[in-house]
């Protein structure tokens, strides 16, 4: 069954460039795009990992974090910011929600995205087997 990866972004053609990589290396990708809907999507979808952004219409991407983290149902997704907004503040913020990693958008490249999720997941980068040991 393939790993799924949702992403939590309002940016439809960044959700779009992003993605196409993402389904190419075989993940499934699921997107909501309203903070105020992505704890409903999140619980009914049960990604393996999440890519958030901060700035989202209806709630905060540190937020929905915060959310998740506090849920037995959602605490162990892995979630990774993906924003542009990487003041300290908000790095902090996402750290101690409980964020696996925050990148910022204009220093990932999208078909270096799969790479950077594989390991995450505990796969290994070019081949998506389960890395054990």
């Amino acid at each position: 069954m393939p790993k799924k990866v949702m992403f939590v972004e309002d940016d439809e053609s960044f959700f779009n460039i992003f993605s196409v990589p993402l389904k190419m290396r075989g993940y499934e990708v699921a997107h909501v795009a309203d903070g105020s809907r992505a704890m409903d999507a999140i619980m009914r979808e049960k990604p393996d990992l999440v890519l958030m952004d901060i700035i989202l219409p209806g709630m905060s991407g540190l937020d929905i974090l915060k959310e998740m983290k506090e849920n037995l149902d959602t605490k162990e997704i892995k979630v990774v910011m993906l924003t542009n907004f990487g003041n300290d503040e908000n790095v902090n913020k996402a750290v101690e929600y409980g964020a696996e990693d925050y990148y910022m958008k204009y220093n990932v490249v999208p078909s270096e995205l799969p790479e950077k999720i594989a390991i995450l997941l505990g796969e290994t980068p070019d081949t998506g087997i389960k890395v054990t040991g």
